[in-house]
């Protein structure tokens, strides 16, 4: 007895449509064991063939242990081909909402523009502890090859450094130590 249409349709949407061997376009359901040695009309004994591979492979039962392990080797690729990794876009979600935007990057600058100025103004004593302030920040600062402004952070226990474009959790990311 042939397949049903229910079971054709099942193997053909697990397979894409497409030939567990060649991956061809266009399958025929083939019995891995044939109806006349007892195979069943089952998904288990069903695989998606191209008639070329089905005139093939079909007939021969040497090739039953290679169909099958091709069939579900497809079958996983199949399941996994158009779906998205959940977690990772919700990673770069994450990374994206604490990035920094190129108004932040304004503000700093326009600080650090402030400082300087302040500097400019200040007495003598008051004066080194703003050049003081002023080199922390500027030393997160620092110009990109396009003529761009980057700003990180640099971790004092163990070096590491990190973007804020790439995202601040408030400790550095190797070692855990707060910033």
């Amino acid at each position: 007895m042939p397949f049903n249409e229910e079971t054709k349709r099942a193997v053909k949407k697990k397979s894409h449509f497409s030939c567990c061997l060649c991956h061809a376009v266009y399958v025929e359901v083939h019995h891995i064991v044939a109806e006349s040695e007892s195979g069943s009309d089952t998904e288990d004994n069903a695989a998606p063939l191209c008639p070329s591979c089905h005139e093939t492979y079909g007939r021969n039962p040497d090739k039953r242990k290679f169909i099958r392990e091709a069939r579900d080797f497809w079958y996983e690729i199949c399941a996994k081909r158009f779906t998205g990794d959940a977690d990772r876009l919700r990673q770069i979600s994450e990374m994206v909402e604490q990035s920094a935007t190129k108004q932040d990057i304004d503000k700093i600058i326009g600080l650090v523009k402030d400082m300087l100025e302040q500097i400019k103004a200040s007495d003598e004593k008051t004066q080194d502890q703003k050049r003081k302030e002023v080199s922390q920040i500027t030393g997160m600062l620092g110009m990109t090859p396009m003529g761009g402004v980057s700003i990180g952070r640099q971790c004092k226990k163990c070096g590491t450094t990190i973007g804020l474009f790439i995202g601040d959790q408030g400790c550095c990311p190797k070692c855990g130590e707060p910033w």
